[in-house]
């Protein structure tokens, strides 16, 4: 069963928001303030980019070796690896497009 919101909880959530955006509006001009953001999210998604592109490795090489012993190729699988692979590549790549995107703003 959905709750209601009420308005003591959205004020909570823009108290929050305010709170976040402090050293944003502190840094004033300067692009500085999202280095740190950004040095961490590089790390973390090549850190994943590195872990997901190993375990679609493997279970490819895994679906090759079932497919192998039973004698038939279901391509949908094949879809599914193809799609994941794009996904863990692309994806990172857009997180990144889009820091560099506000730190230009």
């Amino acid at each position: 069963m959905p709750t209601r919101l009420d308005l003591s909880t959205y004020l909570a959530a823009f108290a929050l928001a305010s709170v976040l955006a402090v050293p944003a509006l502190a840094a004033g001009g300067a692009a500085d303030w999202i280095k740190p953001a950004e040095e961490g999210v590089t790390s973390i998604t090549k850190s994943l980019v590195t872990i997901g592109g190993a375990l679609i490795g493997l279970s490819i090489v895994g679906y090759g070796l079932w497919s192998a012993m039973n004698q038939r190729i279901e391509w949908s699988r094949i879809w599914t690896f193809f799609i994941a692979a794009l996904l863990v590549t692309v994806g990172p790549m857009a997180i990144i497009w889009f820091i560099d995107l506000m730190k230009q703003s």
